[in-house]
């Protein structure tokens, strides 16, 4: 946990982790420990179709109820998704018999629940922008995955599939994750922070729903925008230290996307109508990544 400069608690957290319940390579119990010894304020545990239920662990990591639910097998022209429930009061309890759940069913089951539905690594799934905007009602999406990198796997990065989906006036808030499996490397790489004022299921879970979060891998930041009289739209990064801030747009051309240096701590880019959105990444010296949510035009 960090507090910022206004006062505001910030909880440092990762949503997306498997153990032996189902294909992941250490025990429920070392996995807990795992993520508290590096630092962790929450964690869920989210076994393939495996509901584990939210409790506060006695060295102060909280646990949020969790799973994931996969449809539809390997079929990307069907659309692969794989959908994390989190924060749940009780098993949603959606069940395979006679097939694969709808994914929209998916998503209002766990909302109905008291959850907040997250879809996972939507590149590796090979899924377009036209199947993720088919379902409503996402809380979040990956933009990145650890695990689905090298030396495993490949696509961990979703941005592409995101600024699509922003382009045409979807927004899906962006978080990172590590979808532990295998343990070695991917684990404790990508989380989020959440920005709450206590380390409770309800208090985390609501600020996940409103956006209070961002995703990275080291660099913190913060975003602020204001309005210019010609209608441009001024958006400002205040940073940690960094060596890249870039700043992604629905412009096919525009100069100015990037600024680059040593120990960059702020930004500044002129959004104008044609870029429908901005989203903004950071590079740390290490090579650490950060990610905020897409920023749409206000016409």
């Amino acid at each position: 946990m960090f507090i910022d400069e206004n006062g505001k608690k910030w909880f440092k957290g990762n949503l997306h982790t498997h153990t032996t319940r189902s294909d992941g390579r250490r025990s429920p119990e070392d996995v807990i420990a795992l993520y508290r010894e590096n630092g962790y304020d929450f964690l869920a545990l989210t076994d393939h179709w495996k509901y584990a239920p939210s409790y506060m662990t006695e060295d102060g990591l909280l646990l949020l109820s969790g799973l994931e639910y996969n449809i539809n097998g390997a079929d990307i022209l069907k659309g692969v998704f794989h959908i994390l429930g989190i924060g749940m009061k009780e098993d949603p309890m959606i069940s395979r018999e006679g097939g694969d759940p709808a994914g929209q069913d998916i998503v209002d089951t766990i909302h109905a629940h008291g959850g907040v539905a997250i879809l996972a690594h939507p590149a590796w799934s090979m899924d377009t922008c036209d199947q993720v905007m088919s379902i409503h009602g996402y809380d979040a999406t990956e933009i990145y995955n650890s695990v689905s990198g090298l030396p495993h796997n490949c696509r961990p990065y979703s941005g592409e599939v995101i600024d699509q989906c922003a382009a045409r006036g979807c927004v899906i808030p962006c978080i990172a994750d590590d979808d532990t499996h295998f343990y070695d490397g991917e684990q404790c790489l990508s989380y989020i922070w959440v920005q709450a004022d206590e380390l409770t299921d309800d208090a985390i879970v609501e600020a996940i729903r409103a956006g209070r979060f961002f995703a990275t891998q080291g660099p913190k930041f913060s975003l602020s925008t204001r309005r210019e009289d010609n209608g441009d739209i001024m958006v400002k990064v205040n940073c940690t230290p960094v060596r890249s801030v870039v700043f992604y747009t629905g412009s096919v051309w525009c100069g100015g996307r990037s600024v680059c240096g040593e120990a960059v701590t702020e930004a500044e880019f002129r959004m104008r109508a044609q870029d429908r959105f901005v989203r903004v990444e950071l590079i740390d010296e290490n090579g650490m990544h950060a990610w905020a949510t897409p920023i749409l035009y206000d016409r």
